[in-house]
């Protein structure tokens, strides 16, 4: 290596410093949390979603029953969250007609 006369640095080198993390550009507001689709709430941890929607996992709640739905069927019926019982009562099939559930294949 070749010294500098100067300040006794080896040539072709140069000062650099650490990197600093910059904060986000979003005008400093705090984070954005999912709300609730039932309660409201701002969600912080566990999310459920369902359907674009989010809830809180104690809110994935029958709407009729308040039954949790977590590891069950659900089902949307005019917007709103069912299990299976209520979500049939409220879609009655036609007169002669019989409601059969068809599940996805996986």
């Amino acid at each position: 290596m070749v010294s500098d006369e100067s300040d006794g640095r080896p040539t072709g080198t140069r000062s650099v410093r650490a990197p600093v993390t910059k904060p986000s550009s979003s005008s400093g507001s705090v984070p954005k949390v999912p709300l609730c689709d039932k309660c409201g709430n701002g969600i912080v941890g566990t999310v459920v979603k369902a359907r674009d929607k989010y809830r809180h996992p104690e809110c994935f709640v029958c709407s009729d029953c308040n039954l949790n739905l977590k590891q069950k069927g659900y089902f949307f019926v005019e917007g709103q969250l069912y299990c299976e019982t209520h979500a049939r009562d409220r879609m009655r099939p036609p007169e002669g007609y019989e409601a059969v559930t068809v599940y996805p294949r996986a």
